[in-house]
Formats: C-alpha cells, sequence, structure tokens
C-alpha cells in the first residue's frame, strides 16, 4: 500500500540497482510517494542471516513511515543502554551510556538480514518489483532517460540509482574512474550465533543467561574484538578486526583455530566465546573502502550513487546504513519539491545534483568517522585515557543522530538550487557546527597508522 501523504511524483519511473540498504530504501522512499519502482539484485537469495546492524535514531527516523517495519525491527531488537570498554586483557576502562531513544526516535541493535527482509516485503507490498537473481552489466543515458543491462535484453526509465554497494557497476560511468575500492589495511571476522552455545562453560554461561543485552569491546594495538547480544532473538554476534593483506576474494569462510591465534593471550572470557561459535557460521572478510568522490552523478545528470557505492564507511562507522537511509530520503524529498515546483515532473539533473551537494560533506565527515574509531582504539593514546577514559568512547554525537534528512532536504531545497545554478554560497548545516570541509583520502588516513597522533588530527569525536 502507497503512501496516503502524497502520490506527487506519480509518473516517475526509476531502476534501482542493489537490493541492499541503499537500494531498497531508495526504492521505497521514491514508491511511496508514487513512483514506479524496479529493483535489480544481482543475488538470488537475500534470506540469508545477517549479524547486527545499528541503525540510530537518524535512521529510524526514516523508517517511520515505512508500514510495520520500523515496529517489527525495533520488536526484534535488544535496546542497548550500555557498552563496556576493556583492554585486551580484560581491564575495564570505561562503562558508556548509550541512549536507547534519541529526540524521539529508537536506537535500535538488530539483526541486519531481519531488517532487509521487513524492507523487502514492504517494497513488495507498495507495488515494487524485485528482479533477484539480475546482475547488471552496464548502465546508460541519454538526455531524457538511464537504463541498465542485463543479459542481452535493455531495461529502460526516467533516471538509475545505483545502491550496489563499495564495488558497484555504475560508479566507474558515474564519476569517470577506474580505480578499484582500496584495501583498509584489515579483515573482520564475523559471526551471529544462538547464545545457547554458550550454556554450559562457567566462564560465559552468564552472557548466555543475561536479561540484558550486552556490548563489549575489547582493545588492542592494530585489532580490537566486539561482542554483543540481542535477548529477544537470543543471539549473540562476535567481531574481530585484525590486520591482513587479504587477496581480492573478500567474503569467505574463517577458521577458528586462526580467530584464536590472533587474540592469544587476551581476556579468557573472549577466547572461551570464540570456542564456541559455530565453524559454519563464521566469514572472514577483507575491509575494503574508497576515497571520498565529490561526484555522485553521471554527466547528464539521470544516474546517481547511493550507501557504499557512493560513500563505504567501516564498520566502526557504525552509519553505513543510517546514510544510505539518509540518502533514500534526501532524494525522495526533492524529487516531491521539484514536482510541486514544475507542476509536472522532477526536473531529475537537478534534483540529483541537490542531493549531491546536500549529502557530500556529511558523509565524507562519516566516513572518516569510522577511521578515527578506529585507530583510537587500535593505536590508543593512553596518556589521554588515563585524562579522561571518554576518549575511548563510540561517538554519539547530536549532529548525526540528531539529523531529519527529510526536513534538511525540503528546507534547503530552493538554497542549494540557487548555489548550483546561479554561484550562491551555501554552507552545509548537517555537519558540527562550526565545522570546516577538508578533503582527505585513504593513504592520507593509513600514513597514521600504527602511531599516536595528535588530538587535533582527529574530526570527529562530539
Amino acid at each position: 500500500m502507497r503512501d496516503d501523504q502524497s502520490l506527487s511524483i506519480k509518473g516517475l519511473h526509476a531502476i534501482i540497482i542493489g537490493a541492499g540498504f541503499g537500494g531498497l530504501s531508495s526504492a521505497i522512499e521514491l514508491a511511496r510517494l508514487g513512483a514506479t519502482v524496479q529493483v535489480f539484485e544481482s543475488s538470488t537469495d537475500l534470506s540469508k542471516q545477517g549479524d547486527v546492524i545499528r541503525f540510530e535514531a537518524n535512521a529510524s527516523r526514516v523508517m517511520q513511515p515505512w508500514g510495520n517495519v520500523l515496529d517489527e525491527a525495533v520488536r526484534a531488537a535488544s535496546p542497548l543502554d550500555n557498552l563496556t570498554i576493556l583492554d585486551k586483557g580484560g581491564r575495564v576502562f570505561l562503562e558508556q551510556p548509550l541512549e536507547t531513544v534519541f529526540e524521539g526516535y529508537p536506537n535500535v541493535y538488530v539483526n541486519r538480514g531481519h531488517v532487509q527482509r521487513l524492507m523487502l516485503d514492504y517494497a513488495v507490498s507498495l507495488g515494487i518489483e524485485v528482479n533477484l537473481g539480475a546482475r547488471v552489466t552496464r548502465v546508460f543515458e541519454t538526455d531524457v532517460s538511464a537504463g541498465v543491462q542485463i543479459d542481452d535484453k535493455l531495461h529502460e526509465a526516467d533516471c538509475v540509482i545505483a545502491g550496489d554497494g563499495v564495488r558497484s557497476t555504475a560508479r566507474a560511468l558515474v564519476t569517470g574512474l577506474t580505480d578499484r575500492p582500496k584495501k583498509s589495511g584489515y579483515a573482520i571476522y564475523r559471526t551471529w550465533f544462538p547464545l545457547e552455545v554458550l550454556r554450559g562453560d562457567s566462564v560465559v554461561e552468564g552472557i548466555a543467561k543475561s536479561k540484558r543485552p550486552i556490548c563489549k569491546i575489547w582493545i588492542a594495538p592494530e585489532a580490537h574484538a566486539i561482542l554483543t547480544t540481542n535477548v529477544n532473538m537470543q543471539a549473540g554476534t562476535c567481531f574481530l578486526t585484525h590486520k591482513a593483506d587479504m587477496h581480492e576474494d573478500w567474503n569467505q569462510r574463517g577458521n577458528i583455530q586462526d580467530m584464536l591465534a590472533d587474540v592469544e593471550g587476551w581476556d579468557p572470557e573472549l577466547l572461551h566465546i570464540i570456542q564456541h561459535i559455530p565453524p559454519d557460521s563464521l566469514i572472514d572478510f577483507k575491509m575494503l573502502w574508497r576515497d571520498p568522490v565529490k561526484k555522485w552523478v553521471s554527466e547528464k545528470g539521470r544516474i546517481c550513487l547511493v550507501g557504499d557505492a557512493a560513500h563505504p564507511h567501516l564498520p566502526t562507522a557504525g552509519t553505513g546504513a543510517a546514510q544510505a537511509f539518509e540518502d533514500a530520503a534526501t532524494i525522495g524529498t526533492l524529487m516531491q519539491k521539484s514536482m510541486e515546483k514544475s507542476g509536472n515532473a522532477p526536473d531529475i539533473p537537478v534534483v540529483f545534483g541537490a542531493y549531491e551537494r546536500l549529502r557530500y560533506e556529511r558523509t565524507s565527515l562519516t566516513q572518516r568517522m569510522g577511521w578515527e574509531t578506529r585507530h583510537i582504539w587500535h593505536q590508543t593514546d593512553w596518556d589521554a585515557v588515563a585524562k579522561d577514559p571518554n576518549y575511548l568512547k563510540m561517538p554519539q554525537p547530536a549532529w548525526l543522530l540528531g539529523h531529519d534528512a527529510r526536513n534538511y532536504a525540503k528546507e534547503n531545497f530552493e538554497a542549494v538550487i540557487h548555489h548550483l545554478q546561479e554561484g550562491t554560497p551555501f554552507t552545509s548545516k548537517n555537519v558540527p557546527e562550526g565545522h570546516v570541509h577538508e578533503e582527505w583520502t585513504v593513504e592520507m588516513l593509513l600514513a597514521n597508522e600504527g602511531q599516536v597522533v595528535d588530538e587535533n588530527f582527529y574530526k570527529v569525536r562530539d
């Protein structure tokens, strides 16, 4: 069922590449406003469970109008109100309170596969055509349309939105770059497992029996491990970020003994957790990312990038999916405003240009936040920790959690278009107050790996 508020972009036909969070959220935002939407996803099966994902208030605000998606996600979640940061030996340095609600919107820690299925079901209920096993091999555009090629067939629409991840097919056409995703220097073991496997082991049985969700982060030079539990789903996740120079295969079966070798001598509680991980649930993949790229829109303005295709985040950013949702909400709102202004059809090149300008500086900062958090945990300034243990905290800044992407796009629609068309000044307000944007590259940040940096090097704390 479509959104009752408005059918203001009825007549628009959009093709979405990818049925991940960027693709599905973009499809939903357009379809609920009346557009005809087709989604093409290369995977043949979206039913595989993922591990945990964090949707904070800026994301749940976007999700709120999506039928029962948010309510069902909250029902399956366990509200985390605290995280514990320890050194590798198990010494506690910080108990950080976590907001479970921010400005009336929940911060949700939930199984990523569960939310993806909720979104997929809602998308289908809106009449969105979802095509699985459909690998896009080419994207193209004209002055009045854009489309994709799948096998020998061309599919054409008014626009194409590419939410096909860090290895995006559309990215080269849009950006003009042929660069490959860059190695971050690290890989990550990830698993989602039933808490039942911890019962019977006195060292970790308390985790399985706990009535409250648990989040623990162990930090060490060049590595960190994370445990989270979901009481409602009686499941846990365990991550280990470790140094690695893996080959191009970025997602492979993990080996429990290799994982244990990487944390030899660490906290016995963590070692016992790892020992009980079901071997077939463990994956180990190389973390890839890219330099921030300013160009998210194709030359004729009919194709744009969203989510990881535009701005891949490291897991330590904790906001990659949320930024994809904000992308989608921004595009939907701008389409609606453009339609209202013209009285006919949205001016897609103008909409996509405005979207790029409204979002780039914010996502450049949130991308950087992921590296900064990881660096603080891996190359810890213990003198700074001695002065204030909050130095180690997971950032939860108000400028991030309190952002209303739809309202921001609505309020800045005219100003950003005047800026793009007439050169009038435009200052981003979806970043920290007083923030001055600085360009950066992956190489620039990686040059600081292995050493403590001056605190002023960090741009994102709160």
